[in-house]
């Protein structure tokens, strides 16, 4: 029901809570029941855009933007650490974000933030996207799993 809605799902806390874990797990599931998904970081993500502007790139923008929305889940990690230009930074995650909203695929954003500062990273435009289809914003607020060892 979930993906037939094109919910999201946004996994924020500090590091070592174990949102990639869980994130992790449901796309395992996702892809063993058929259906196609990509892992990926938003640096990673951006890095892909930004390489098809190389007059020697291997892809173009457009194909490059067909990887990252055709996926039935796309899981983006690591949201709030990508560097480079806010605005051009948020264009390109607009762009992403606003063609899987609009063809309503589920996506699934990771981030060691809170829910403000989610929010002010993607900014007001992608969030009302995100939250337009029911998404669900989940707080991770226990201690990290890898300080306890």
């Amino acid at each position: 029901m979930i993906r037939e809605r094109g919910n999201c799902l946004l996994l924020v806390g500090g590091p070592g809570t174990g949102k990639t874990h869980l994130a992790c797990a449901i796309l395992s599931q996702v892809i063993a029941d058929g259906y196609s998904g990509l892992f990926l970081t938003v640096s990673e993500g951006l890095r892909l855009i930004r390489s098809t502007y190389s007059p020697s790139a291997s892809q173009n923008e457009v194909q490059v933007f067909e990887t990252l929305t055709s996926p039935d889940l796309l899981v983006l990690d690591e949201v709030g650490v990508a560097i480079g230009n806010e605005l051009t930074r948020r264009a390109m995650l607009f762009d992403v974000l606003n063609a899987r909203y609009g063809q309503m695929r589920p996506t699934v954003l990771i981030g060691n933030l809170t829910a403000a500062e989610m929010e002010a990273y993607l900014g007001e435009r992608i969030m009302e996207r995100l939250m337009d289809l029911g998404s669900i914003m989940v707080p991770f607020t226990w201690s990290s799993h890898r300080r306890r060892r």
